[in-house]
C-alpha cells in the first residue's frame, strides 16, 4: 500500500518521463510538487518505490523511471480521465464530416488522422462482416476477351476481378448468368451466397444456363474476397520513432503481424466494453512486449465487433490515449451505425 505522498510522486515520475524521456531526479520532483519536505525525503521515498518494483533506476543517472509494474499500477490505482482538447475536436471534425463511399476509406481516414494526432501506430479493424450481404454484381468488357467481374456489398465495399474468357466465347454469353445471380442472391448474406455456390446451385444453373461452372467458382473467389477481414493501420513508419534498440528482423516480423487480421483481432479485441491498456509483457506477443496497446472494441448492432487500437511506447501518456480510443471508437460506432441504416 502506497503513501498518499509514494503516489504523487509516482505520478509525477511516469508524467514526466512520458514528456521528455529523461530520468527524473529527487530536485526536479521537489520543485514541481512543492512538497514541504527536504530533498533526501524525496529520495528516500524514490528507493522504496524502487525497492517495490514501481521504480528503477537508470544505469546513465541517478534518476528514476518508472518500471512495467509502475505503469500498471499508475493506469489502474492513479490515472484521471482526461477531457478531449481542441486538437481532438478539430481530429473528429475533420474525419467524420467528410463524405465518404467505402467504409474502408473512412476507417483508413480515422486511423491516419489518430497516428498523425499522436505520433503513434493506429489499428483497426471494422466489424466482422456476419451480415454483409450482395448489393449487385456486373461483368464489364475491357478489350477483345477481357473483362472485368465487379462485385458491390451493402457497406459499399466494391471488389473487382478481371480475367480473360476462353476463345469463342463473347461476355453476352454470360448475361444469362449475371440476370439470375442478380435476381436471385442480391440482398442475401455473402456467407449464405458462398454456402449455396458450394452446394448445387452451379447444377441447377447448368440445367438452364449455358456457362462454365469454372466461372462461378471465379465469382465465389470474387465474392469472398469482399468479406476478407482487413487491418487498417495509420503512422506505420512511427513505429521507428519509439523502437528501442532496433532489430531490423523483429521491425519487419512486427510489420508483419499488423497486417495479420487474424492475428490482430486476438490482440486487440479483447477489450469488451471497455477499454483495455496492455503493458509490455501483458501484450501476450514477444513482438510487442517493448511497447503498450491501448485498445477498444465497438459494436454495430447486427454487423458485428470492430476494434480501435494504440500501438505506442510505455512511457505514452496513458491518461491522453485512453480517452482519444473511447472516444474515436464511439464516433465510429455511431458513423457505422448511420451508414448501415
Amino acid at each position: 500500500m502506497l503513501t498518499e505522498r509514494q503516489r504523487l510522486i509516482l505520478a509525477a515520475i511516469i508524467q514526466d518521463y512520458a514528456k521528455t524521456g529523461k530520468a527524473v531526479g529527487s530536485k526536479s520532483l521537489l520543485e514541481q510538487l512543492g512538497l514541504a519536505v527536504s530533498s533526501a525525503t524525496v529520495r528516500n521515498e524514490m528507493a522504496s518505490l524502487e525497492e517495490q518494483g514501481l521504480l528503477q533506476k537508470e544505469h546513465t543517472s541517478s534518476g528514476r523511471v518508472p518500471s512495467q509494474r509502475g505503469y500498471r499500477y499508475y493506469v489502474d490505482k492513479l490515472m484521471r480521465r482526461r477531457q478531449l482538447s481542441e486538437a481532438v475536436h478539430q481530429s473528429l471534425e475533420r474525419v467524420f464530416s467528410r463524405n465518404f463511399q467505402q467504409i474502408d476509406d473512412l476507417v483508413q481516414q480515422m486511423v491516419t488522422e489518430m497516428a498523425n494526432l499522436t505520433g503513434y501506430t493506429v489499428i483497426a479493424l471494422k466489424p466482422e462482416s456476419v451480415d454483409t450481404r450482395l448489393s449487385g454484381f456486373r461483368l464489364v468488357p475491357i478489350d477483345g476477351q477481357q473483362i472485368m467481374a465487379i462485385i458491390v456489398t451493402n457497406d459499399g465495399q466494391v471488389t473487382s476481378q478481371s480475367f480473360r474468357l476462353p476463345e469463342g466465347m463473347d461476355v453476352h454469353g454470360l448475361d444469362d448468368m449475371v440476370r439470375y445471380i442478380n435476381q436471385t442472391l442480391v440482398n442475401q448474406p455473402i456467407v449464405d451466397v458462398l454456402r449455396t455456390l458450394s452446394g448445387d446451385l452451379p447444377l441447377k444453373m447448368e440445367r438452364t444456363i449455358r456457362t462454365p461452372v469454372a466461372f462461378l467458382q471465379l465469382f465465389g473467389d470474387v465474392l469472398a474476397r469482399s468479406i476478407r477481414d482487413k487491418v487498417f493501420v495509420g503512422g506505420r513508419l512511427n513505429l521507428m520513432d519509439f523502437t528501442v534498440d532496433t532489430n531490423l528482423q523483429e521491425v519487419k516480423q512486427l510489420y508483419q503481424l499488423l497486417d495479420a487480421p487474424t492475428a490482430m483481432r486476438h490482440v486487440v479485441g479483447n477489450a469488451n466494453d471497455g477499454v483495455l491498456v496492455q503493458i509490455g509483457d501483458e501484450n501476450g506477443n514477444s513482438l510487442l512486449s517493448p511497447y503498450s496497446l491501448v485498445s477498444a472494441t465497438y459494436r454495430v448492432p447486427q454487423h458485428g465487433v470492430g476494434a480501435v487500437a494504440i500501438l505506442g511506447p510505455t512511457s505514452m501518456m496513458y491518461a491522453d490515449m485512453v480517452e482519444l480510443v473511447d472516444v474515436y471508437r464511439t464516433a465510429l460506432s455511431q458513423q457505422l451505425l448511420e451508414y448501415y441504416r
